[in-house]
Parts: structure tokens; C-alpha cells; sequence
């Protein structure tokens, strides 16, 4: 009943399909149910795949197998022939048939699968990862069956191979077995520990629990005490899997020299089980035997492509739909100038908007915490510069600005100011009275304590170039990097000169500002406002150290309406200002002094920046960020140029017919498997 489940119509067709599958997805990253042959180098792999194929292989006195082999045997009731083929020899050919060499003569397939070989890895010893497909049709195969047989794990390289010829070789074995599809099939000689093979070591990496991992046990005739109790997983040496071991008998050297059929060769290893049962008896007799091993591997191989089946033509589906998107998404390829203008037309246009959108605060995701604006505004770097937030940027380089501005000014209230307006009031007693000063002195004293307000600015404009340029160029970049990569290098050149010209009339603009700043000069009558109210404040403070009563207080709060009450605490002198205490004349000048100097220090700090963020927004945004499309619309000079820059780079075509190609061989490989159902 066994036999004619797997030997059904209905399981070789199915196998048929998976493996044309197999053969049209190979460059594919799509798993197919497969049984993959591993093992060292010496331990009999090729007798063990001949015992099961009855056909014979290559045989070296290094390295048997150099390429993947998918070895698929298909039972036949007419003629016996084999096929051998390789997509990488037969690239030019319109279809598989036309690719596939026919091999009537079943003894020269060793001869074809060495030329085959070195086709792909040369001659030598060298290892190719490009498979060959060998498919046999015979009459005397009980079951169809598909093996992929890999290069033996070689440690020393020999002549003529590669230094990396062992890491070349693992790499190409990890590739096979890792899926989750994938059945290995390891070949140890009877005599080894299992538990130390290195193709069993690497394989639990990927299925720690050796679910599906199966041990064909090669040269079976020097076997060791307890063989039987070690193929059923049990004693020492033994490797207990879900699916098992199989002992084999392989052909020894005199058998190949004589030419022993495989027929024969089946006949004596039920012979050899015979003669020695006393040591094999205790082992099922599904454990014994190429036969046995066969109708094993048929019926793993069946159910695992039942079971994997439906989920293999939904990843298909899923390939395609997902390579289709990435298609849909390269720009259509164009050819006549006009469609070239109207494309960069379009891309300049397109760069545009979404700068105006940035400056207007139209963010695709809006997430900013209150606090943030603060602590950006704080910090000596940058505001987060990762996201496009543009105007939000600006804000906080502006806030920024405003804020060192400040610090600027600070010492003008403290008690050392004071003390160095006073002693240059005191060089100065004599020349005129006491609380007539001399204008250059006013203007020295400020000038002195403001020396710092053009590196502030200046390190503005660096903050605010920093902040514009990264945030354009990164915009730029989303909107032409991705498939005009020439054009892109072109105007990406011509964007940097627009900003360094905006750059370039920003700095003189400031130097303007920072020269008429060098003039003491206010029209603004809240200069006189400041004066008084911080004079009143501080009488009132030294009134409070004589009079201990509330009402001083409440007078003195009645008196100022609400916008001087607020300019009062915006301005109000810190705490070490010297007390008002009118010891000499030279003292109360220093006071009424630094007053002045405080309260014009208020208007030119708020004057300064107020010009000085105008003045950058209008040279970087308005002047800039706001002209990058014309910049970039009159650097091409004709259409011809414009051609040569948009033209498709070979890379780019390249990629698009790769992924056409893609695309029609999952599609094929799909219609293969959806004709089955």
C-alpha cells in the first residue's frame, strides 16, 4: 500500500512540478522542499548517491562533487536517457529544452557531469556555487526521487585549490540547509561518532533540535560493537533523530575496478545484513539497506512538499506582488526631449512645494513637545536636525540668537560695572561738572562692554546656514537622488553656489547692521521710560531699609501703569547693583550713568535681534529657500544638456530588466505550480 502511495501518478507530478519550480527560481530567494546530501570529504557520499540513483557519478581522488548537484530520478517505462543541464552555461537559450544536453548512453553521464564541471568551476579542484540540473529517467527506479548533492567539506586545500576552499565550502552548505524546507541527509561512516560530524554541527545552527536531519550510515562493512543500538539512536557514538538512520553498504575499490552493477551490489548488501545478523538483528528492518533508505527519503520528500505547498505558491505570490511595487515605483523610462523638460519641470517644481511646505509648517507628522522649543532654544547645538521641521528650526535658531544676545548685556547691571563707570567718571573730574559727562565717554563704555555681540551674530548665521542647508540639500536628495543621479550631482552643485551667495549677501548685510550699531543713537521713548522706572525701583528699595511699612510698597506699585509694570520687571538691576547712597557727586554720576547705559543697552539688544533674524530670513528664506527653483531651472542651458543628465545610468536599466526578469520567472514558476492544482 506503502509502495503505491509513492509510486503514485499523482506524488511524480507533483515532484515534477517542484522541481521545474526548483530549476526556474534558483536565482530566486524562495524556499523549495529539498533534500540536500552532505558529508566530509572520504566518508562515501558517491557511493551512497549511487546505491540510491544506480547510476554512476564522478569519482576523484580529492573532491568528487565540485558543483551542486540536483540529482532527480524519474521511473520510466520507455526509453532510458538522461538530461544534464545549467542555467549559467545556457544564459542565451530561448527555452530549457534547448538548454538540456540528452545523454542516450547512461554510462557516460560521469563524463558529461565532469564537463559539465568544469564548465562552471574549471579544471582543477576549484568549487563553483552554480548548480547542475541531472534528471534520469530509467526503468528499473522504483520511485521518483530528487536529491541536491553538495561538495564534501575538504579542510587542506590541494593543488590548484583556493586558500578559502573550506570557509567557499561551508558558506555554499550553509546556504542549502538553512531553510526551513530543506531535509538534510548526512553522510557518516559507520565507525564515526555522529555526535562529532561537522555537518551535523552545522545544521543544529539552524534546526537545534535535528527535526530534519537524517544520517545515511555509509561503509557499513566496518562497523563497530553496538552498530545496531547506534543506528536506532541509542549508546555510544549514536545521534537520536526524528528521522532516523539508514545503513548502506558501499562499493569497495575492487567492486568499482570490477565493475560490480548496482544490481549485483543490492543483492550482496541483503547478504551482508544476513551474514551478519547477530549484529544487526536488534535494527528494524526499515534501518537497513539503499532500498530502505530510498523509500525513506521518497516518502519525506512527498510529505514535505504536500505540506509546504500552498504556503510555497502564496510566497510566490507575495514575491511578485512586492517586486511589481518596486517596479511601479522607478520612474518611467523616457527618451524625447520633451519628456525630459517636463519631467525636470515636474522634479524642480515638486522640490519647490515641499520647501514652501516646511517653511509653512505643514509637517506630514506633527509631534513637538512644548518643552522641547524650550530646551532647543537653550542648547549650543543644533535643534534636532534629523526631521525637515523647517520653520520650526529657524524658530529655534532664532530663539537661540536671542538668548546669547542677552548674555551679552548682562554685566551692565552688575556691581563691577558699576565700579569701572565710576572710576572713569573719576579720571575725567574737573573738565566739566559732575553729572556732565562728555559724549565720547558714554559711547567708549558701551562699546567696550558689547564686544561680543558680533560673535554672537555671527555664529546666527552659522546656526541658521546649518539648519537651511542641511534640511534643502536633504529635501533635494529625496527628490532627485533616487534616479537622476547625475542631474542630481549637477543641481545639487548649483543648490550649494545659490546658498553660498545668499551666505555671502547675509554676512554683508550684518556687517551693515553690526557698523551702524557703532553709533549711540535711539529715537525710541522707551529709553527714557527704562531710565525712570529703575530709578524709582531702586529709591524705593533704599526707602524700605528706613521705613518698614506696606504702604511704601503699595504706592510705589499704584504709580506705574500696566505696560511700565511689565517693562520694570523685564528690566529691573540685579540684586549686586550697588545701593543708592549719595556719598560724593562722583557716585551719583556713575549711578545716573550706567542707567543710561542699561536702558539703551534694553533697546539695542532687542533692536539687534529683531534686524539682524529679518535680515537672515530675508537673504536665507525669502531670497533662498524661497528661489531654489529658479536657481535650479536656469543652470541647464539647453535640452540637449538636460538629455545627457537625465538619461537612464546603465545601473539603473540594468536593475529594471533584472527585475522584470524576476518578475517573469516567479510568475512562471507560480503558472507551474497553479497547472498542478
Amino acid at each position: 500500500m506503502l509502495a503505491e502511495q509513492l509510486n503514485s501518478e499523482e506524488a511524480r507530478e507533483l515532484l515534477s512540478t517542484v522541481d521545474q519550480m526548483q530549476m526556474i527560481l534558483h536565482e530566486e530567494r524562495i524556499s523549495m522542499p529539498e533534500i540536500v546530501v552532505v558529508g566530509d570529504q572520504s566518508v562515501g557520499k558517491p557511493s551512497v548517491l549511487e546505491a540510491i540513483s544506480g547510476i554512476e557519478l564522478p569519482r576523484a581522488q580529492n573532491i568528487c562533487t565540485r558543483c551542486p548537484l540536483e540529482l532527480r530520478m524519474k521511473s520510466t517505462t520507455g526509453e532510458e536517457y538522461a538530461t544534464i543541464t545549467s542555467r549559467e552555461t545556457n544564459k542565451n537559450a530561448v527555452n530549457d529544452q534547448e538548454s538540456d544536453i540528452k545523454i542516450q548512453d547512461l554510462t557516460k553521464i560521469s563524463d558529461e557531469v565532469t564537463k559539465m564541471t568544469e564548465k562552471l568551476a574549471g579544471h582543477g579542484n576549484n568549487c563553483s556555487s552554480n548548480p547542475i540540473y541531472l534528471t534520469i529517467y530509467k526503468r528499473d527506479i522504483q520511485y521518483d526521487l530528487t536529491l541536491i548533492d553538495l561538495p564534501g567539506i575538504t579542510r587542506n586545500p590541494a593543488a590548484g585549490q583556493a586558500t578559502d576552499i573550506y570557509s567557499q565550502i561551508l558558506k555554499l552548505i550553509n546556504k542549502y540547509i538553512e531553510p526551513e524546507t530543506a531535509v538534510v541527509l548526512h553522510v557518516i561512516p559507520a565507525s564515526t561518532d555522529f555526535t562529532t560530524s561537522e555537518t551535523l554541527k552545522l545544521a543544529k545552527v539552524f534546526d537545534p533540535k535535528c527535526e530534519r536531519q537524517l544520517i545515511a550510515v555509509s561503509k557499513i562493512d566496518k562497523f563497530d560493537k553496538g552498530i545496531s543500538e547506534k543506528l536506532q539512536g541509542e549508546g555510544p557514538g549514536a545521534m537520536p533523530l526524528k528521522l532516523g538512520c539508514v545503513a548502506v553498504l558501499n562499493r569497495n575499490p575492487v567492486e568499482i575496478e570490477q565493475n560490480i552493477s548496482f544490481s549485483e551490489m543490492r543483492r550482496r548488501e541483503a547478504q551482508f545484513f544476513i551474514d551478519n545478523c547477530t549484529h544487526f538483528d536488534d535494527a528494524p528492518d526499515e534501518l537497513k539497506g539503499s532500498e530502505q533508505l530510498v523509500r525513506r527519503l521518497v516518502s519525506i520528500q512527498q510529505e514535505r512538499i504536500r505540506s509546504t505547498f500552498p504556503q510555497i505558491l502564496q510566497k510566490l505570490k507575495d514575491k511578485i506582488q512586492e517586486k511589481n511595487a518596486e517596479l511601479t515605483a522607478m520612474p518611467v523610462m523616457i527618451t524625447s526631449e520633451h519628456e525630459f523638460s517636463m519631467k525636470f519641470y515636474q522634479l524642480v517644481h515638486e522640490l519647490q512645494g515641499i520647501i514652501q511646505m516646511k517653511l509653512d509648517g505643514n509637517y506630514n507628522i506633527i509631534n513637538v513637545d512644548r518643552n522641547t522649543v524650550q530646551s532647543d532654544s537653550d542648547s549650543n547645538d543644533d535643534a534636532c536636525l534629523e526631521n525637515d521641521r523647517l520653520a520650526y528650526h529657524i524658530y529655534a535658531c532664532q530663539q537661540r540668537f536671542k538668548n546669547r544676545l542677552k548674555e551679552c548685556f548682562k554685566n551692565i547691571s552688575s556691581l563691577e560695572y558699576h565700579k569701572n563707570v565710576w572710576k572713569a567718571i573719576t579720571d575725567t573730574s574737573g573738565i566739566t561738572l559732575p553729572n556732565i559727562y562728555a559724549p565720547h565717554l558714554i559711547q567708549r563704555l558701551f562699546q567696550e562692554e558689547i564686544g561680543h555681540v558680533p560673535d554672537v551674530c555671527f555664529s546666527f548665521v552659522e546656526d541658521m546656514l546649518e539648519c537651511i542647508k542641511t534640511i534643502l540639500i536633504r529635501l533635494f536628495n529625496q527628490t532627485f537622488n533616487k534616479y537622476y543621479s547625475r542631474l542630481a550631482d549637477r543641481l545639487r552643485d548649483v543648490l550649494e553656489r545659490h546658498i553660498s551667495t545668499s551666505e555671502k549677501l547675509c554676512r554683508a548685510s550684518l556687517e551693515e547692521i553690526l557698523e551702524m550699531e557703532q553709533r549711540v543713537f535711539t529715537l525710541n521713548d522707551q529709553y527714557m521710560e527704562i531710565v525712570n522706572i529703575v530709578k524709582q525701583d531702586k529709591m524705593a528699595k533704599v526707602n524700605e531699609q528706613y521705613v518698614n511699612e506696606t504702604t511704601t510698597m503699595q504706592h510705589n506699585q499704584a504709580r506705574s501703569n500696566t505696560v511700565s509694570a511689565k517693562i520694570a520687571r523685564q528690566t529691573r538691576l540685579t540684586d549686586d547693583f550697588i545701593d543708592y547712597s549719595p556719598t560724593s557727586n562722583e557716585s551719583q554720576a556713575a549711578f545716573d550713568m550706567q542707567l543710561n547705559l542699561f536702558a539703551y543697552a534694553h533697546l539695542v539688544q532687542s533692536r539687534i535681534a529683531d534686524n539682524v533674524s529679518q535680515v537672515l530670513y530675508y537673504r536665507l528664506v525669502t531670497h533662498c529657500a524661497l528661489t531654489v527653483d529658479g536657481a535650479l531651472l536656469s543652470s541647464i542651458s539647453s535640452s540637449s544638456e538636460l538629455v545627457r543628465l537625465m538619461r537612464e545610468p546603465q545601473e539603473q536599466t540594468n536593475r529594471r530588466n533584472k527585475l522584470k526578469h524576476s518578475i517573469q520567472r516567479l510568475e512562471e514558476a507560480l503558472l507551474v505550480g497553479q497547472n498542478h492544482i
